[in-house]
């Protein structure tokens, strides 16, 4: 199931340095950040948005594998424990667990939420090198923002 991922995360690094050494920040399932942040408000309306960090809003492309199945998608917004992403219709559905390939990070991700195209997601696992490859994409859409 990762080749996919692992195949589309040296893809965009080839494409934006070519020649240079790909590393790639892949998260440690035993490292998880548990299930606390809860339910968002797209499954229940009711329910009390728990996320430790804010979700930023980005607009770029990235990878969902889920199943084995995989599949180029819209990403909408990213923080530090998970992101929403636009796929296409039956693609997933909650709890499904796969990967996240958004720049040359490959991260475990649990589906927490699918309505109208959006698929929300909770990263499973964060290494060191996963967090600031995250935080890293987060500071360059706000630069690229500004500018």
């Amino acid at each position: 199931m990762l080749s996919v991922a692992l195949m589309a995360a040296a893809a965009l690094h080839a494409a934006r340095a070519p020649g240079a050494a790909l590393v790639l920040a892949v998260m440690r399932p035993e490292a998880s950040l548990g299930d606390w942040r809860g339910t968002t408000g797209i499954q229940n309306a009711g329910a009390t948005d728990r996320r430790a960090s804010a979700r930023r809003p980005m607009a770029c492309g990235a990878w969902l594998e889920l199943d084995g199945r995989a599949v180029a998608v819209n990403l909408l917004d990213l923080s530090d424990g998970g992101a929403g992403v636009e796929a296409p219709p039956g693609i997933a559905r909650p709890d499904d667990r796969g990967y996240v390939v958004i720049d040359t990070a490959v991260l475990p991700v649990r589906v927490v939420a699918v309505e109208d195209g959006r698929v929300s997601l909770t990263f499973t696992g964060v290494s060191p090198a996963s967090l600031a490859t995250i935080r890293s994409i987060i500071a360059e859409a706000r630069h690229a923002r500004r500018a």
